[in-house]
């Protein structure tokens, strides 16, 4: 069986859910399509302080008796999708998740076509994210989790297909992509997650009943409100619903500069000290990452030192508090090797080792 959207292009189309792992209903779901109501009712009166016979539908005085109005309960379709929170990313990040809620508002249970759709406007969407999926959040945490959580998937048939979320019911989503190495920081990347309901069973989009109310007749009404997704793609009353959530970048923005000053040349002190053989020259390092908004870490600074002109003094490495595990350092000529650690984002990183002019 070919599976397509009946509506219209909505961007990244990833097929048809029937929903599974709900929540307990969190309001009332309204009475049920279909549920008979019957409405009675009788008139007496008197004349002249005499009881007459009761009035049948047609008015005249008849067998005593009520009138009666039926009608059945119609088909209320609405869903609402809403955003958990946004997500903060580093570049060539994979797996990274949107979390999302949607909630059967309905009085009547519906299976759900999902789609993910980039933001259309460079303010909300600098980039795109790749590979982009739909997860159903097996434990409802907010959090992709490989081999615990579903892939959103359609299947050849209906026997294919998850079961839907009764009316009432919630399900905690993903939408779960790879963040492309080229992104700075700062740059952001939004997804709306589109709903649109079916039919319970089937892969067929639910249709509004056009026209006046048949009392007989089950009849369906969209009662959902306009999305994220805008007009034309997610608008009220048509079946549809969309929140959107933001990936933002947060990463280091990492600067190196390397100064010099003779400390002590055997007869003076810096500033007076000069550099001649036997002096002492400090060499002062700076990582900058105060500009960043993520840390950088697993730093690892190799520095070539001219052993032919001058001698490392190893016990002289020293390294600042804002090198977060920077403690150790080899020197195998002619380079000295540091192990670093982290230097936090909005924080700075200071090294000194001292050398002697040969």
């Amino acid at each position: 069986m070919k599976i397509v959207n009946l509506k219209k292009p909505v961007g990244l189309l990833l097929g048809s859910l029937f929903l599974w792992g709900v929540s307990a209903p969190g309001f009332a779901a309204g009475t049920a399509p279909g549920t008979s109501i019957s409405n009675q009712a009788t008139l007496q009166y008197e004349v002249g302080g005499n009881p007459q016979a009761d009035i049948d539908s047609d008015g005249d005085p008849g067998t005593p008796g009520v009138q009666t109005t039926d009608f059945v309960v119609d088909r209320k379709v609405d869903l609402t999708v809403v955003k958990n929170g946004d997500a903060t990313v580093v570049p060539n990040s994979t797996d990274q998740s949107l979390a999302f809620t949607l909630t059967n508002t309905g009085n009547d249970t519906h299976g759900y076509l999902l789609s993910a759709i980039p933001g259309a406007t460079p303010a909300d969407d600098e980039f795109d994210m790749t590979s982009v999926r739909i997860y159903i959040d097996v434990n409802n945490n907010g959090t992709y989790e490989i081999g615990t959580d579903t892939l959103y998937t359609l299947g050849t048939d209906v026997g294919d297909l998850l079961p839907t979320p009764a009316a009432g019911s919630s399900i905690d989503l993903l939408i779960v992509s790879n963040t492309p190495a080229t992104q700075v920081d700062g740059n952001t990347s939004l997804y709306h997650l589109l709903a649109q309901a079916t039919d319970a069973g089937t892969v067929n989009p639910t249709t509004a009943t056009v026209g006046a109310d048949d009392p007989a007749v089950v009849d369906t009404a969209f009662a959902d409100g306009a999305g994220t997704a805008g007009a034309g793609t997610d608008d009220a009353q048509d079946g549809f619903h969309s929140d959107s959530g933001t990936y933002t970048v947060h990463t280091s923005d990492v600067t190196l500069t390397k100064t010099s000053q003779v400390t002590d040349d055997g007869f003076n002190v810096a500033p007076d000290a000069k550099a001649i053989p036997g002096a002492t020259v400090t060499y002062t390092i700076v990582i900058d990452n105060s500009t960043g908004t993520a840390d950088a870490s697993n730093l690892v600074l190799s520095d070539d030192l001219q052993v032919a002109e001058v001698t490392f003094t190893a016990a002289s490495v020293a390294f600042d508090a804002g090198c977060t595990g920077g403690t150790s350092s080899g020197f195998v000529s002619p380079t000295i090797t540091m192990n670093v650690g982290t230097v936090t984002a909005g924080a700075t990183c200071t090294i000194t080792f001292d050398v002697t002019i040969n």
